[in-house]
């Protein structure tokens, strides 16, 4: 057994932990109320808030699940759990950000979805010799009409605001998910790019797990291990994170409670060092 071995096997524990209070939160959204340890956890969020932070932290939910299922693969497969893990992050940030910001900001994502699903099929691609349209013969046009508060000069998005700066509105109603989200974003965004984008470092990154040792394939497997931990940490990062937003705001203390008693077990298997920052900040 490597030394890598024990840490992923412990952070594969914890995101188990951290998907059962994911459903937790998704079935309180989805269905209703919920007895926990003699309190009643009951979603206080406005309707669009709830449609949009379900929606976000479930695709996230599913790509962690995916993440986990293939966390003991030690081959060039690993480098593709990197999109994944973006995917994740960014789910996870989009979800806190829904629950801890104000209502229109949801209703502006849920107006958003018509206007991106009709673009899909209206649009030009290219320029030049090397260009297709795609549905009618005026799509800047049509879109002006049907859907003007998404036509001009940055507004074509949902939200303006980068993966940075979401957080840092998260880190000021939640200071623990912010703390979580960022260590999530920092720990995978850039090299995910990287890899996403198709580029020489990218596929170099995943080759230099065999910096520093010999050129064997033991070698290699256990370099590769040691991203792998990189992985799980930061989609571990992300959920707790997102699930952190939610107890919060909600002031839900068993689930703050047990979101902290994770993120102090991920913390470990990370690090080796036990937490000393005291109990959750935003109880």
């Amino acid at each position: 057994m490597s030394e890598k071995s024990e840490p992923l096997k412990e952070l594969r524990a914890v995101i188990q932990g951290q998907l059962d209070l994911l459903n937790l939160t998704l079935f309180v959204m989805t269905e209703g109320p919920v007895l926990r340890e003699g309190q009643w956890l009951a979603c206080s969020l406005e309707l669009e808030q709830t449609r949009a932070t379900a929606a976000t932290a479930m695709g996230a939910g599913q790509s962690l699940n995916t993440i986990l299922k293939n966390s003991t693969e030690r081959g060039l497969a690993v480098r593709d759990l990197y999109p994944i893990a973006r995917s994740v992050v960014e789910g996870f940030i989009n979800a806190a950000f829904f629950t801890t910001q104000s209502v229109d900001v949801s209703q502006r994502a849920l107006k958003h979805r018509h206007y991106a699903a009709w673009k899909h099929n209206n649009r030009v691609i290219g320029s030049g010799k090397f260009m297709m349209k795609l549905g009618g013969a005026n799509p800047k046009a049509t879109a002006a009409r049907l859907f003007p508060e998404f036509t001009g000069p940055g507004k074509d998005s949902w939200c303006s605001l980068d993966a940075p700066s979401k957080i840092s509105r998260i880190g000021k109603v939640v200071q623990a998910s912010g703390g979580a989200l960022l260590g999530a974003y920092a720990g995978i965004y850039a090299v995910s790019s990287e890899i996403i984008h198709g580029s020489v470092y990218g596929m170099s990154y995943f080759m230099s797990a065999h910096r520093g040792r010999e050129q064997t394939v033991e070698a290699l497997q256990s370099g590769i291990e040691e991203q792998m931990v990189d992985i799980l940490s930061a989609v571990s990062h992300a959920a707790s994170g997102f699930i952190a937003a939610f107890a919060n705001v909600h002031q839900f203390g068993p689930l703050v409670l047990e979101e902290h008693e994770l993120f102090k077990q991920l913390f470990k298997a990370t690090t080796g060092d036990d937490w000393v920052g005291g109990g959750p900040p935003d109880e």
